[in-house]
């Protein structure tokens, strides 16, 4: 310790507080908080993508999804939590992850399909958001128009998951056979506001 202090020359001036997370000295609360979502955020390659037509909780929900950072069974499993089964819930044919519950589940198949059929568009098979995207990128739609596409699918994602949940905790949910009801009347609502 004694040779590392041998080394600091002290000058007669005034302590003041220096920030050196940017190199320059100052603090800027922007690079603080650069800083810490460095550390904390979790990164991917694929930039967030937020839809203005629907509220913000939804954006979130899709982000959480994309990321897979909702409390599926395979995650609450890899979290500590005891559960009976990974199986999804809706099918019981395969472990319950985000990409499971969002693309592979029949029902969420069917989900998707009947949008692709009210949109006129050809759906593919995709089994994760990343191929989701890719599948979306090639769609071809005015702007707006597409904005409001990936809207709907982001409003059919949360009713996907708010009928998973409904099922799971015994509240009473909407029947299977109106969710798509459910998410164009949803839809309509959200983005059918200037």
């Amino acid at each position: 310790m004694l040779s590392i202090l041998g080394t600091v020359t002290l000058s007669s001036s005034i302590d003041r507080w220096v920030c050196d997370i940017n190199g320059e000295g100052e603090f800027r609360v922007k690079d603080i908080r650069s800083s810490l979502d460095d550390l904390l955020l979790p990164s991917t390659d694929v930039a967030t993508r937020w839809v203005k037509f629907i509220p913000i909780k939804i954006n979130v929900f899709a982000w959480r999804a994309r990321l897979d950072r909702l409390p599926t069974r395979c995650n609450l499993i890899k979290r500590g939590v005891i559960l009976d089964s990974s199986l999804c819930l809706m099918c019981g044919l395969a472990p319950e992850d985000s990409y499971h519950v969002f693309f592979q589940c029949d029902m969420a198949k069917n989900i998707l399909r009947r949008i692709c059929r009210w949109w006129n568009l050809t759906w593919c098979d995709v089994s994760s958001f990343a191929d989701w995207y890719l599948w979306f990128d090639t769609i071809r739609l005015p702007l707006k128009l597409k904005l409001m596409l990936e809207g709907v699918f982001f409003v059919a994602w949360w009713h996907i998951w708010v009928f998973r949940n409904h099922t799971i905790f015994g509240v009473t949910a909407s029947r299977r056979s109106v969710i798509h009801e459910d998410i164009v009347s949803r839809s309509f609502t959200w983005c059918g506001k200037p």
